[in-house]
């Protein structure tokens, strides 16, 4: 099953990417929790596919079409998937260029994301799961 989460992973990031909303909300659980650090200063917790709806809103207008979110490796913690990743962007309002390292913390039950939380820290991220970097395998994104 968690292969199967892997490959979910990767099929939201393609999604978001390719500002296909619809096709993102479908892989999230009427219940989840998306935690956001991109999209209004200090972030922000949203909740259910309405909150996900709204999570995405202001991801764009906080960044239009200017960001791209670029996977560098995967690994498969069970019901846990994390994504290290390099965030490219321009802010809408500021015109300001990021490219910054993040790490992306997704769970899942029955095929949908139920938690989602982005970590400016990879070892927060590794911490909050209970590993260690050097206990996983990297997948290839």
């Amino acid at each position: 099953m968690s292969d199967q989460n892997v490959e979910l992973h990767r099929r939201v990031l393609s999604a978001l990417n390719a500002r296909d909303l619809e096709a993102v909300i479908a892989l999230c659980d009427p219940t989840i929790e998306l935690h956001s650090m991109m999209t209004v200063p200090g972030g922000a917790i949203y909740r259910g596919r309405d909150g996900a709806r709204k999570y995405l809103a202001d991801l764009e207008d906080a960044w239009g079409d200017d960001l791209r979110i670029d996977a560098e490796a995967y690994f498969d913690l069970g019901e846990h998937t994390l994504m290290f990743y390099v965030a490219h962007g321009r802010g809408r309002q500021s015109g300001a260029d990021v490219e910054m390292e993040w790490a992306q913390v997704c769970r899942w039950r029955r095929g949908l994301i139920v938690y989602f939380k982005p970590y400016v820290n990879g070892e927060d991220a590794l911490s909050d799961l209970g590993v260690s970097e050097a206990e996983l395998d990297p997948i290839a994104p």
